[in-house]
């Protein structure tokens, strides 16, 4: 027992070694403005923390628990922007950590070691977007948590409660990103094998899938009771309807994406996946060697793991370059499996394996402010948020408000703006429930209507009927460019009472800036 507790204290410190060059591999990144994803998030929960209902006056399709999180952490943070890449770096750590302490279980302490410095590295490429707080990464590190205390639980007198604890943070992953649905998957496909096929344990195998579900669904009916308050019928368009109608593997995919963004994968994860391959057989041979008169051998789990993260994300239809962090931590695992075997190879194929992945994360360290985030995450658009964000604080009063044509979404957050529209990002403007209409209305509404408009898209890209297009032909005019966005004020004529000081002058008279 001493000689085990020896082993596992040596194993934390390489748990550490890999949690620090997490860190450390985010740390280029922490300056770089937020993405439009966790700008939107972010934009959502503060909205949604002032007042507004969510799935009606702010909406995305995602279940509460990520909105929960970013306006939890926004409270803690003081309204900080920025410091959402400290959440990343907090949730890299956990991934880490849980990748580890589950090949530990499952495994060995040798394996556990390796695989904590592969994940730590890996899964925070920035071409992969490992350095923002992208779903993926929130809900793979929770995901990846419960398979940890599930691996723990079976060496403990009582599992039972390990198990529970397993289906609740697996609830959390769920409420964080749809897909986060590996770990437990991968987790009941074990146990029911279990208890299909060995008859002397399906007792004990139908008892942790219990005590699974129960935790499971102790999270899941607190979304449920939500949404139902909320208002079922948009609750469940938004977690559910509207991915599986719009975009998923089966409705929509954008194959496309899958091409651009393999190239970047296959650098991060190319020669950990082969190494995962031999791992996986290192594990399969070894199952085969057990006796069956129990459950199937626990190592199983992670060459399971890694069929219900490829699962997760093909499911997921996108294909964005942040969907490969999906695969990270399971691959780091098996091929932690694979290093532990190859004794005099392992500094060789380890330095196989990270150095691709640190040799793009070079490439885009060493690039300028105005490039690091087209090389990390292929979107020109964050700098310029920022300009427009900066640009609408500097000029704007008391009530002014701004639309952002018709999806940029990290401009609200930069801007501290809740956003008058509910859809943020582009395919929900045109697929969203009631999207076009309720556009339209908004820019209607004398009372609501944005005063100033952040035009990065034509109106005719944003309403093919062609009415938003009249809307800002009669109700709007150009005061300025921020970088190639068009800013646009509501007419003098059009504009509320409320906004005409009595000396007759427009208040806050707008000079135009570059």
């Amino acid at each position: 027992m001493g000689g085990r507790a020896v082993e596992h204290r040596r194993t934390w410190k390489w748990i550490g070694v890999g949690a620090l060059l997490s860190v450390l591999m985010r740390l280029r990144m922490f300056w770089s403005p937020v993405t439009v994803d966790e700008g939107g998030y972010l934009a959502i929960a503060r909205a949604w923390a002032h007042g507004k209902v969510l799935y009606r006056d702010v909406w995305v399709d995602r279940p509460q628990g990520l909105l929960v999180l970013f306006r939890t952490w926004d409270w803690l943070s003081g309204g900080s922007t920025s410091s959402i890449r400290i959440m990343a770096m907090l949730f890299g750590v956990v991934l880490v950590a849980a990748t580890a302490v589950t090949v530990r279980e499952l495994f060995s302490d040798v394996a556990a070691r390796w695989a904590a410095i592969i994940c730590g590295v890996v899964s925070a490429s920035p071409v992969l977007e490992g350095h923002t707080a992208n779903g993926e990464l929130l809900s793979g590190a929770m995901s990846a948590a419960g398979l940890a205390v599930a691996a723990i639980g079976l060496s403990k007198p009582r599992p039972l409660r390990w198990f529970f604890g397993s289906g609740v943070l697996a609830g959390v992953a769920l409420s964080l990103k749809q897909s986060g649905f590996d770990g437990l998957l991968a987790l009941g496909a074990w146990l029911f094998v279990g208890a299909i096929a060995m008859p002397r344990t399906r007792r004990t195998a139908l008892r942790y899938l219990g005590a699974l579900a129960a935790g499971l669904s102790s999270v899941l009916a607190v979304l449920m009771i939500h949404g139902a308050l909320t208002g079922w019928s948009r609750w469940w368009t938004a977690v559910a309807g509207y991915r599986l109608r719009v975009q998923s593997g089966f409705a929509s995919a954008e194959w496309s994406n899958l091409v651009r963004t393999f190239p970047f994968a296959a650098a991060v994860l190319g020669a950990g996946a082969v190494a995962a391959v031999a791992g996986a057989a290192c594990v399969i041979g070894g199952a085969r060697r057990r006796s069956s008169t129990r459950l199937p051998a626990r190592s199983l789990l992670l060459v399971v793991w890694v069929f219900t993260a490829a699962a997760a994300f093909f499911i997921g239809g996108g294909y964005w370059r942040h969907y490969w962090l999906l695969l990270a931590a399971p691959i780091s695992a098996l091929a932690g499996v694979a290093l532990s075997r190859i004794h005099k190879l392992t500094p060789i194929v380890l330095t196989a394996i990270v150095a691709p992945c640190l040799a793009i994360s070079m490439w885009v360290f060493v690039a300028s402010s105005q490039t690091i985030n087209v090389r990390a995450t292929d979107d020109r658009r964050s700098p310029i948020d920022q300009l427009v964000g900066q640009w609408f604080i500097s000029h704007r009063h008391s009530g002014d408000n701004m639309y952002v044509m018709c999806s940029s979404a990290a401009v609200y957050a930069d801007a501290h703006q809740d956003p008058g529209y509910p859809y943020l990002w582009n395919t929900e403007v045109h697929q969203g429930p009631n999207s076009q209409r309720l556009l339209v209305a908004y820019l209607l509404d004398t009372r609501r209507a944005p005063r100033y408009i952040a035009q990065y898209q034509s109106p005719s890209s944003c309403d093919s009927s062609g009415r938003v297009k009249r809307i800002m032909r009669r109700e709007y005019h150009r005061i300025t460019t921020v970088a190639y966005v068009g800013i646009f004020e509501r007419n003098v004529r059009t504009l509320g009472a409320v906004d005409r000081p009595s000396n007759g002058r427009l208040r806050g008279a707008i000079r135009p800036v570059s």
